[in-house]
Formats: C-alpha cells, structure tokens, sequence
C-alpha cells in the first residue's frame, strides 16, 4: 500500500489487452532484471508505455524502479486456475473498495462510487473501469449484469443482430435462383411489368448489405443478386418470344 501511495490512487487505466499481451511478452522473451523504455519501448507507443507501466507499479508487480516482483513472475507463467487465482488476490489487494461491494449484485453507481474513492477523475474513469472488468473476468470473479451493461451487453447484440442477418441471406441466396424459375407467366403481363413485380417480391426478403458481414457471406449475398438479376434479365416471357412477336406485328 505505501507503495501505491507514493506513486499515484488511481487505478490502472491501460487497456487490459495490452497489459495482457505484455504479460505474453515477458513470457515469450523472459522477464529482465529491470522492466523499463528499453523492454517495452519497441512493442508499445509511448503513452501506452507510460500507462503500462503505472499499472505495474500500483499493483506491486514491479517496483518504484521497475524491478519485477517475484508475483509478477508467477503471474507471467501460471495457467488456468493457479493464474486465474493469482490474478484474484492481485486484485483484491489493490481495489479493497470495489470488492466491498458485493460485484455479483452491485449497481452500476455502487461501481462507480467505489472507484471515484481513489481520487479518480472523471476523464479517465471509464479506462479505469473498464481495466478492472475485463482483469476481473479474467480471474473468474462474477459481475453484475447492471456493471457489464453498455460495455459488452451492446456489442452482443449488435453480433447477434449480424449473425441473424448472415443465416437470413445463406438462406435466402438458394431461393433467388427457383424463384425466378418458377414465378408463373401471365401472356398477358408486360415483360417488363413482371420484372418489376418479381423484383419487388425478392428484394422485400432479402437484407441489405452489411460491411461487417464475413468475406463469405457477402461473396454470397452479392451472388444472389446477381443471379436474381440474371434471372429477371431474361424471363420466360421473353423466352417465349413475345419480343419477337412484337417486332413481326411492327
């Protein structure tokens, strides 16, 4: 804790991949007998460094001169549950306020309130949450739907949305071909009303296009569209020769 006095309350405010991919690192290349701009200056930005860096020294894994900890070394090279275990008291060591809320439970301004207890300010607030939830879900400690609520719950279902949208053109794309087939021909409809009319029934069920679909998917919403504009380019109508007959009686 005097530690974390001298250096700074606030809680860590480095997006959690990048201190996880540092952890990765030092696992890859070793950890080195003093963690400075010189280890992680090639792999991070500055100011990603600069945070990294706090958030070593206000968790105690290294100290007020980067050395590691024999903590962070264990930390660096456990698994599965003994990391997740670590993890846990890591954190509970640093944010004693937040887990005096029961997390499981806790209302989004009990979160916010236990973390404004470190002198947080509000420009950085958000960062510093969003460290300790991801951190925390990866030490397997259960948070409320109402702390996760905005973060993940949003980005869910705009992927539930895209994936629904994806199953909805996979299953779409085989019907664009047989429906043009087998739309029945009226001799006494226009070619070019029928096009119409067969184009506005498709194009009612089919979705709109979606950037974020797979590279997959899209190769197979834009070749439906195709076919179906195949198909109307050429219909039973004219196949029957009603052009023809039409430039005879001209």
């Amino acid at each position: 804790m005097i530690l974390q006095e001298q250096i700074s309350p606030i809680p860590p405010y480095v997006p959690y991949r990048t201190f996880q991919t540092f952890l990765e690192f030092l696992q890859d290349e070793g950890i080195p007998g003093r963690i400075d701009k010189t280890v992680w200056g090639p792999r991070f930005s500055g100011s990603s460094g600069t945070q990294l860096m706090t958030a070593l020294k206000v968790l105690a894994l290294v100290d007020s001169e980067g050395h590691p900890s024999h903590e962070l070394e264990d930390l660096v090279h456990a698994e599965g549950d003994d990391r997740r275990a670590l993890l846990r008291r890591i954190l509970e060591r640093f944010y004693a306020p937040v887990f005096e809320l029961d997390l499981a439970r806790a209302s989004k301004g009990q979160f916010h309130e236990a973390f404004r207890s470190f002198g947080t300010k509000e420009g950085v607030l958000t960062k510093c949450e969003a460290f300790f939830i991801r951190a925390a879900q990866a030490a397997g400690i259960k948070l409320s739907k109402r702390i996760l609520v905005g973060r993940h719950g949003a980005s869910k279902s705009r992927t539930t949305a895209a994936q629904s949208r994806q199953r909805t053109v996979a299953a779409l794309t085989p019907a664009v071909e047989k429906t043009v087939a087998q739309t029945p021909v009226d001799p006494g409809v226009p070619a070019s009303t029928l096009k119409l009319e067969l184009a506005d029934r498709i194009l009612a069920k089919y979705p709109d296009f979606d950037p974020a679909w797979d590279p997959a998917v899209q190769a197979k919403w834009l070749d439906g569209m195709t076919r179906l504009y195949e198909g109307l380019s050429v219909t039973s109508t004219d196949r029957d020769g009603t052009s023809d007959e039409v430039s005879e009686g001209a």
